[in-house]
């Protein structure tokens, strides 16, 4: 895969817009706006071998072939952003599980979903690569009544932090560890660093004024106003000292920023990193000394599926997703976890793969196991704060 083909246009982790903001907060005290899904008449049980799915733009792998010659099904990938706000609007309001056998979003979408009874817990007992999975997949994955349930199975996971032109600050390569002051404070990217233009950047700056007791911060997942506040108020001190160059909204710019060499440090997503060590550049995705934006994909099973009959496809799916061929895929060309890395590195091994190729794939492992033991901070995807970040980052912007 080449780097434009990491661009993943349709992405929006970093914004809720309005409508599905709606959604996202009548969910959260347990009302909706909408006739619940499940009172709505359900499409007829599909005989066809296609599973449909609702899913995050880059989570599909570049090809299906293994996974049809292995199943005899076929997949049709409808794609969304990672917006929270905008897959519950999906969910809720438009009645996504009467169509789709799989959805995907960030792991605490799921919270919202059950309390609507709009989900269905996934039977682990099915899926043959479950028993294998690790801790850190298990700690990532939600327990649901009864035996060997749970609600959501990550299948992709990373840790974002910053990029930074490692030589020309004269700092190590990763990965050795550097501190987010690069980004935030310091004299050497005065005027030449970057920021997210949505809510995210109000974490990304707590990590750092958290880990280094410069603001009393309790869960950064869940800031009160006042936190919220707090880091905003550094963030303007910060503008006025000139320290940020700008703000951008999409991948595309993130990438551009550090490829025109306007800024020498930016808060990014690893891909965005990629991109830029592409074209030559000396450019490292930073392994930080105080934590991350840890974050989780998960696949969850609409509750409509067991009335279709479509609960055996959707397993079958699942499953595929936690082997070997999409393991490698993703590990080696984007730097992210699956729930089973080590049949990943199997599949590399069997099918030949080259050396550079196949420590790509142990190198992702280690990388993504190596900075999720931090302690800062795990992106719950679903807040019931939201409005606090949405308003602090308001404030910084304007």
């Amino acid at each position: 895969m080449d780097a434009g083909n990491l661009a993943r246009p349709p992405f929006s982790r970093r914004r809720f817009l309005r409508r599905g903001w709606q959604a996202l907060a009548a969910a959260a005290v347990g009302e909706t706006l909408f006739e619940p899904a499940r009172n709505r008449a359900r499409a007829a049980a599909a005989a066809d071998n296609v599973v449909r799915v609702l899913g995050i733009s880059n989570g599909a792998p570049n090809d299906w072939a293994e996974f049809e010659h292995a199943t005899g099904l076929r997949v049709e990938w409808t794609p969304i952003g990672d917006d929270v706000g905008i897959f519950l609007h999906e969910m809720i309001a438009n009645d996504a599980g009467s169509t789709y056998d799989i959805v995907t979003c960030l792991t605490g979408a799921y919270e919202p979903l059950v309390e609507q009874d709009l989900l269905l817990p996934i039977d682990t007992s099915q899926l043959k690569n479950w028993p294998g999975i690790s801790d850190l997949i298990r700690k990532a994955t939600p327990s649901a009544p009864g035996t060997n349930a749970v609600w959501s199975i990550p299948f992709q996971m990373n840790a974002d932090a910053f990029c930074y032109f490692w030589k020309e600050l004269g700092e190590p390569d990763a990965p050795a560890e550097v501190s987010w002051k690069i980004l935030f404070d310091d004299k050497r990217t005065l005027g030449r660093t970057a920021l997210d233009a949505g809510v995210y950047t109000i974490p990304y700056c707590a990590i750092y004024l958290k880990y280094h007791k410069l603001a009393d911060i309790g869960d950064i997942a869940n800031m009160t106003r006042s936190e919220c506040d707090t880091v905003a108020n550094y963030l303007l001190e910060r503008k006025e000292a000139g320290q940020f160059r700008a703000l951008y909204h999409s991948f595309d710019e993130q990438v551009q920023l550090l490829t025109t060499r306007e800024v020498l440090a930016e808060s990014c997503w690893e891909p965005a990193a990629r991109a830029a060590q592409a074209k030559g550049l000396q450019v490292a995705h930073a392994y930080t000394v105080e934590g991350y934006d840890k974050w989780a994909q998960a696949l969850m099973i609409p509750a409509q599926v067991k009335d279709r009959g479509t609960q055996d496809k959707a397993l079958a799916l699942i499953d595929w997703f936690m082997g070997g061929a999409y393991a490698a895929e993703k590990s080696s060309l984007e730097g992210y976890l699956t729930p089973r890395p080590d049949l990943g590195l199997a599949y590399a091994r069997e099918r030949g793969w080259g050396p550079a190729r196949i420590a790509a794939v142990e190198a992702s492992r280690q990388k993504v196991t190596a900075k999720f033991i931090k302690p800062l901070y795990w992106d719950p995807g679903y807040t019931k704060s939201l409005e606090s970040y949405e308003a602090a980052m308001a404030r910084f912007r304007n």
